[in-house]
């Protein structure tokens, strides 16, 4: 293997191992010596020496088939000028045009010796003008559109913010996302949160929100506002149509992945679409056609009978339809 490559940005040397696409054009790499990766935000240093505790091994660098830069682990955290601020960064990623995609404050691994917890007391605290409000808030990461405005923000677990839409001011855990324009596109609730929609008033909360990145949320709204689709915990929805047939649907339970001998709620997935409702993906219906009623599911009693243990239900205690968990 060549120790040394060259690229559009220049030679890299102390090539410690490297992938390639076909036709051999580079792929990834990790390095072992200093190199200086000139970009239009300046000039950037990949990583080249893991030997902290709570540096990943990571590759380097990885590019695209035309040899554009695809990402860029840095070697010490670096002061990175974007359209929205001046924000530290370890770890970037770009699109093919050369503009930023995705900015990570923090890269570092979590291990027995360092913890989340660890890594979160090292999160700086950004200054972030998000159109509706300037705040203040710590984030895993911030992507950009390739114009370079806002596209959405991963939060950490801890973490929360405020957003004032349409339907009132709502509490956001994990993530939210943004249209081109500034206006919100989809987000996670923190607690139940009810959602006007065109079958009724519906408690949205995904209890099984996974947390990994703010880009796939629970409440999801069209660019006028209205809202596009949910998922709700605790809800079911009582159908019937002009010739009086009957159909409901609610969330459901499955074994919980980490506990066998429990169980955990699978939320109920909603889209609007026009005059349209579909539920799970699967069942469509026209909502003229139909009368719809919202009702408390049976899912939190069926998981106190089945011996769940309101785990997935974490926020039970901020909303009545949550009671008998309580």
């Amino acid at each position: 293997m060549k120790n040394s490559f060259r690229t559009k940005y220049g030679i890299i040397k102390g090539v410690a191992s490297c992938e390639y696409y076909e036709g051999n054009t580079i792929k990834e790499c990790s390095l072992n010596s200093q190199n200086q990766i000139l970009t239009k935000y300046g000039v950037l240093i990949p990583q080249f020496d893991d030997s902290e505790d709570r540096k990943k091994f990571i590759k380097s660098m990885s590019f695209y088939k035309s040899g554009a830069l695809k990402s860029i682990a840095l070697n010490d955290q670096t002061e990175i000028k974007t359209s929205l601020g001046t924000f530290p960064a370890e770890l970037l990623t770009f699109y093919e045009s050369g503009e930023i995609k995705r900015l990570f404050p923090l890269n570092g691994k979590i291990t027995g010796y360092w913890g989340e917890e660890d890594e979160y007391g090292l999160a700086p605290l950004l200054d972030l003008n998000l159109g509706f409000d300037r705040i203040k808030t710590k984030v895993i990461s911030i992507y950009f559109y390739e114009s370079g405005k806002i596209k959405g923000l991963t939060l950490w677990p801890k973490d929360t913010l405020t957003v004032p839409l349409s339907i009132g001011k709502i509490s956001v855990r994990i993530g939210i996302t943004f249209y081109e324009d500034g206006k919100v596109k989809s987000f996670e609730p923190n607690i139940p949160t009810r959602i006007d929609t065109p079958l009724g008033t519906i408690l949205a909360y995904n209890s099984i929100a996974s947390g990994i990145n703010g880009d796939l949320n629970s409440v999801n709204l069209y660019q006028d506002g209205t809202i596009e689709s949910l998922m709700t915990s605790t809800d079911k929805i009582l159908i019937t149509n002009t010739r009086g047939k009957r159909q409901s649907f609610e969330p459901s339970l499955r074994p919980n992945p980490l506990f066998l001998d429990k169980k955990e709620i699978v939320p109920l997935i909603i889209e609007f679409n026009q005059n349209k409702v579909r539920f799970i993906d699967k069942y469509e219906y026209c909502i003229s056609n139909c009368s719809f009623k919202v009702v408390s599911s049976t899912v939190l009693k069926e998981l106190e009978s089945c011996g769940g243990d309101c785990s997935s239900c974490s926020s039970c205690n901020s909303c009545s339809s949550y009671s008998s968990c309580s």
